[in-house]
This record gives structure tokens, sequence and C-alpha cells, in this order.
């Protein structure tokens, strides 16, 4: 069962809200639905535990920049003594269309730094992680750095509200249902 729920993102105000940042978007949004509480507060993690499903569940945001996510997520697993297969990461994907969400039991990276580091600090691939559409990135002229440091526009924060629904859902399904039937329904494209 999961043990630890990860949302990647860059630290500072003026990151807030941007497309990179849907990791944390996601976390945020969990912990104050569930009451979760702040447990540890460092300069390179933030830490929060509660109940959820009758199952004591902690939730982090590294504080580092995205490229190097890695390594607070290495430290908290060792001080909860948690193994990489019991965590899920929630992170942004421009491959896939804004709202669309997929999970995945372990897979390549697909060009997201902050896997990649993740990946390298606990030299596996076989982390689970709930990939959130962030928008296809071939409509934004290719200026990808441009694209995922961007603010949602307005009218694209509807889609955003309910992929984090979805996702809540999910997590919600995993616990009840497993992860291979939560796969099967999570994963179906939209119409």
């Amino acid at each position: 069962m999961l043990k630890l729920l990860v949302g990647i993102g860059n630290p500072g105000r003026k990151y807030s809200y941007t497309r990179h940042n849907i990791g944390w978007e996601f976390i945020d949004k969990f912990n104050s639905n569930f009451d979760f509480q702040v447990v540890k507060n460092t300069a390179e993690y933030e830490l929060w535990r509660g109940d959820y499903n009758n199952t004591e569940l902690y939730t982090m945001k590294p504080l580092t920049f995205v490229n190097n996510s890695g390594f607070p997520l290495k430290k908290v697993l060792k001080k909860l003594n948690i193994t990489s297969d019991k965590i899920l990461i929630f992170v942004d994907d421009i491959n896939l269309q804004l709202g669309e969400i997929r999970l995945k039991k372990h897979g390549s990276s697909g060009g997201h730094n902050g896997l990649k580091s993740i990946f390298n600090q606990l030299q596996t691939q076989n982390i689970p992680r709930l990939r959130l559409g962030i928008g296809v990135k071939d409509i934004y002229n290719h200026d990808l750095i441009s694209f995922v440091l961007g603010k949602f526009k307005h009218n694209e924060l509807i889609y955003v509200d309910q992929m984090i629904e979805e996702s809540i859902i999910a997590l919600d399904d995993i616990f009840n249902k497993g992860f291979e039937k939560t796969m099967e329904f999570a994963n179906r494209k939209k119409k």
C-alpha cells in the first residue's frame, strides 16, 4: 500500500500556478481536503502526515528545483523507512492533453528532469507515478521552457481543477480497488 505522495514543483512565488508545479497543486489540494498536518519543514522539503482510508499517509513537496527533486526524496524515504514502490509521484506531463491523467507503475522519465533526478538518486525507474497532462508541447511553438514555466490561462483552470479531482478519485481507487484496476480506469482516453 502507498505510504508517501510526492508532488513535483519549483520553489518561489514566481512559479506558483505554473504548469511545472501541477504536482504541488495536487499536494496542496489533497492536504487541505483531508486535513493533513505539517510534520517537518526544512530548506529541502515539506512533509505532511494524516489519515487516509484508515491508513497513515505522508505527503511531500521537494523544495529544491524540479531538476533536483531526487535529493530530498531520497532523504525522506530513508527517514521514514519507505521503499520506492510505496510512493506515488504527481508530475506534469507535456505529452498529455491538458486535463488527461495517466497512472504508471514504472517506465522512463518521458524527458521530465524531475523524474530523471528521482530515478538517478533512487537507482530505479520502478516508481509509481500519476502523470498530469498540462498540454501538448507541439502547439506552443516548441518553446518548452517558457511553456512549462508559464501560468495556466484563465480558461484552462477549470480543466486543472477537474484533473486534480480526478487524481484524488484515482488515488482513492488505488486504496480500494488496487493499482492494476485503477490503471485500467484512469488511463482510458477521454472522448
